[in-house]
């Protein structure tokens, strides 16, 4: 069983999950290189090593492509009640939520450089499909959808996975954000996402590549080096409103993205989150998705691990990138 629990100092949530404490690592189970995988719960053939399937994409064979189950060293759990309690001064609640894993392909070994269409199409549509399905669930306030690929990035298995971690509350960074991008649109009439885009096709020193739906591009103000945001050029406020079409414009500009990036880097850990609006609730306040779909824009940060967060980074929350963002972006379109 897990908490949230809330801490008045900082003003933020941390959930403690004591289980987590046991999950298996790369260390034990399969290593970067070398690789007996026979341990791996993540192949094919080893379904009964996981919870029972949510769901998944299959070949005419009858053959998993893409699949999605609850994670076995889950933080949170759909199980709970949307309770709070003191403890003292102290406050905490149930840990309610959803915890489960994307396991991407049935190749233990593959690297997203080498996805195909296909694979990238099949991903996307899991993603969709499962932020579809918890956006149902009116307990839960906010569906963050991340990938960590890599020891640095704090991935604990080898084979290509996501993860969704949903919560009944929405994170005080999230919430940040869309106050940033709500100000922004009052004062404007414009989404702030949309502007940034324009900007960036208007100069190009940042543009990595774009089709006819989406662009990926460097952030002005990149926190990593070689950090990159891909959104959509037709303001979509989630991956929920993204068509077939979309879906494979989205997965040609993650491919392309990719292959640049393993190119220029070699083989690098990094991690990939999707920001999506959050789900209507009942809880929330209708003023706060007032107009929501004007003003906020779905988009895919990918970032690359390259060094680990040191005492300035964490005393303060900001960052100290090396590499400038117009460098990064001239490297990865010149190779």
């Amino acid at each position: 069983m897990s908490e949230i629990r809330y801490c008045p100092l900082r003003g933020e949530r941390v959930i403690i999950a004591q289980n987590r404490l046991h999950r298996p690592s790369d260390f034990n189970m399969c290593k970067e290189s070398g690789d007996d995988i026979s341990e791996c719960p993540f192949e094919r053939g080893k379904e009964e090593f996981t919870p029972k399937e949510i769901f998944s994409i299959k070949n005419e064979k009858g053959e998993w492509l893409t699949r999605v189950v609850p994670n076995l060293y889950h933080a949170l759990s759909v199980e709970e009640r949307k309770i709070s309690y003191r403890e003292g001064f102290f406050e905490y609640q149930d840990g309610l939520g959803a915890h489960e894993v994307i396991i991407e392909t049935p190749d233990h070994f593959k690297k997203m450089k080498d996805y195909s269409i296909e694979e990238f199409k099949n991903y996307l549509l899991a993603v969709q499909s499962r932020y579809i399905d918890l956006q149902n669930d009116k307990r839960l306030e906010y569906i963050s959808i991340f990938k960590n690929s890599g020891v640095n990035a704090g991935a604990t298995l080898k084979h290509p996975h996501s993860q969704i971690i949903a919560t009944p509350f929405i994170p005080k960074e999230i919430d940040r954000e869309i106050e940033i991008a709500r100000n922004y649109y009052k004062d404007h009439k414009r989404a702030l996402l949309d502007d940034i885009v324009n900007e960036e096709l208007r100069l190009e020193k940042r543009v990595v590549c774009k089709n006819d739906h989406f662009i990926a591009f460097l952030p002005y103000a990149s926190f990593f080096p070689f950090e990159i945001f891909i959104t959509s050029l037709n303001g979509v406020c989630s991956i929920k409103a993204l068509n077939y079409d979309r879906i494979i414009s989205l997965s040609e500009i993650l491919k392309e993205v990719f292959i640049k990036l393993y190119k220029v880097l070699g083989d690098f850990d990094f991690n990939m989150i999707f920001k999506n609006s959050p789900p209507i609730t009942k809880q929330t306040d209708p003023n706060y998705f007032y107009e929501i779909d004007s003003f906020y824009r779905f988009y895919i940060q990918i970032t690359p691990r390259l060094y680990k967060f040191a005492g300035f980074e964490i005393a303060t929350n900001m960052h100290i990138n090396p590499l400038s963002p117009e460098e990064a972006s001239f490297k990865l379109k010149n190779i």
